[in-house]
């Protein structure tokens, strides 16, 4: 495979390269390193969409929410002896008419909220129609109904579960819920996905393995990953080519000082499907295929430190979801503190509005995104009003991975290595999360471990 010239380019040599300072490539480099590693990120801070503030006791996720899963994220959370915040005894609630309403409690949500009839028997349908799948998915893979159910369901959009529902208030939650979870909208992913995100944790949070706030937010893992790395993670230094042969890598970047051509005898490119396919021209049809048929969620976040006293009404909830307003959802990310008859002054929220409310944002200027999320904050908790700290705003126009329905048929290709390349990512595993982009590049490393 050919490269593009570039005689004046500095030329230097290591034994593995890796692309993207994520978590998977932070978890991969972490895994190699005590060998000859050095790690390209193009922008000036490692984590990827991990992305936390801090303000004294509290802190605001500004990426991702949460940490959940098992392997490697979790060993390395307790490996490095980061407190783990339990959200035991916390839930969702919904926001309507005025009220919370704990989704746990299918007969609260029915009773005690405002809805028309219509409204009830649209919530009702949809919820058994998520509901009587969450069982199939839970199933080993390899057993014939759970692989019939999970066919049945890749085939399918999301949408599905609003068949036939003439409630505008139940189709507007389903886009509601959509929209937090995932980033997109019930048309554009597959039901699969949209069950799996919905079925516990609008019931029972509990299920799901590790849901926890780590101490000082999800960036306190990726700040010791990356100091424990320390000079081998290069900053601003995107990639701009990838070309390789059966005996090694030829990698070409810009720093600061210029371009740079980097020879390796392997590589491990941790970066979102849209940046691999422009890296990597060279890619086999069949990759390109499997790339792009990974699709990206998309967010706009603000996050509030605030600064009132006592217990509050959202204080059992990890999070609120709010159709109708600006955002989607509000995640308190003080949750896993709130523990006993003691309550520390102030807290931390994050308002996040995703899919297609994210796509009309976007068109905003900062300021007005952070005016209208203020004002349906106060709506929805007047007694904040006077207490609220400046909106600390993030946009994310890729985050969660999705796949159209059949579009996930072709994921398998990219759990195969290119020769000496080799592929890592949340898109990799069952359900993308924060725990799978750290299993896969973990795995990854192991992988050219083996091989060297």
């Amino acid at each position: 495979m050919s490269t593009n010239e570039s005689p004046s380019a500095r030329e230097e040599t290591h034994e593995v390269v890796v692309i993207g300072a994520g978590m998977a490539g932070l978890m991969a480099a972490t895994t190699l390193a005590d060998r000859d590693v050095v790690v390209l990120e193009a922008a000036d801070r490692a984590g990827g969409r991990v992305d936390t503030v801090r303000r004294g006791d509290y802190w605001i996720n500004l990426g991702t929410q949460f940490t959940e899963g098992t392997g490697p994220l979790i060993d390395a959370l307790h490996r490095h002896r980061i407190p783990l915040g339990t959200l035991e005894g916390k839930s969702v609630a919904l926001s309507l008419g005025g009220k919370q309403v704990d989704t746990s409690n299918p007969f609260s949500l029915m009773v005690r909220s405002r809805m028309s009839f219509l409204d009830r028997v649209g919530l009702a349908v949809v919820g058994t129609r998520i509901l009587a799948n969450v069982p199939f998915l839970e199933m080993n893979p390899a057993k014939r109904l759970a692989r019939w159910a999970r066919a049945k369901l890749d085939a399918r959009p999301a949408s599905y579960v609003l068949r036939g529902i003439g409630s505008k208030l139940t189709k507007d939650m389903v886009r509601s819920w959509s929209g937090q979870w995932m980033g997109c909208e019930p048309e554009e992913t597959a039901a699969t996905q949209f069950v799996s995100s919905m079925g516990i944790l609008l019931t029972d949070p509990e299920k799901v393995p590790n849901l926890t706030l780590p101490q000082g937010g999800n960036q306190t893992l990726t700040d010791v990953l990356t100091a424990d790395l320390g000079d081998k993670i290069r900053l601003n230094s995107p990639v701009t080519s990838v070309a390789w042969t059966a005996d090694g890598v030829v990698v070409d970047y810009e720093d600061d000082a210029g371009p740079v051509r980097l020879h390796a005898r392997r590589a491990i490119v941790a970066v979102p499907a849209d940046v691999a396919v422009t890296i990597m021209p060279g890619l086999p049809p069949e990759y390109r295929k499997a790339y792009d048929a990974i699709r990206y969620g998309r967010y706009v976040v603000v996050g509030f430190f605030t600064h009132e006293e006592g217990p509050q009404s959202w204080d059992d909830y990890l999070a609120v979801s709010t159709p109708g307003l600006a955002f989607q959802a509000v995640f308190n990310h003080a949750a896993a503190l709130r523990r006993g008859s003691s309550r520390r002054p102030g807290g931390a929220l994050a308002c996040f509005a995703g899919g297609a409310e994210a796509d009309k944002l976007f068109e905003l200027t900062d300021s007005e995104i952070v005016s209208r999320f203020t004002a349906d904050l106060l709506s929805l908790y007047p007694e904040l009003e006077g207490k609220l700290g400046e909106g600390i705003l993030r946009r994310h126009p890729r985050v969660v991975p999705f796949w159209a329905p059949e579009g996930r048929a072709s994921l398998p290709t990219l759990r195969q290595n290119l020769g000496p390349v080799h592929l890592a990512g949340d898109y990799q595993l069952d359900l993308p999360s924060l725990a799978d982009a750290a299993s896969s590049g973990q795995q990854a490393a192991e992988k050219v471990l083996a091989s060297l």
